[in-house]
């Protein structure tokens, strides 16, 4: 995969977290929720780190 596919990859997730964040009801948020968030913007920290290398 060359590297504008991954960072259209990126983007492309990025967007839909922003877009599954943004439709979430404050009131029905849990911790795990937040964790996994915060796992899944790690995961595309690090697929963006790997990319500019």
């Amino acid at each position: 995969m060359d590297e504008n596919q991954t960072m259209n990859q990126i983007k492309n997730r990025l967007e839909q977290f922003i877009d599954d964040i943004d439709h979430v009801n404050p009131n029905e948020v849990k911790v795990e929720d937040i964790d996994e968030w915060i796992g899944l913007l790690d995961q595309l920290e690090e697929k963006v780190k790997s990319v500019s290398k």
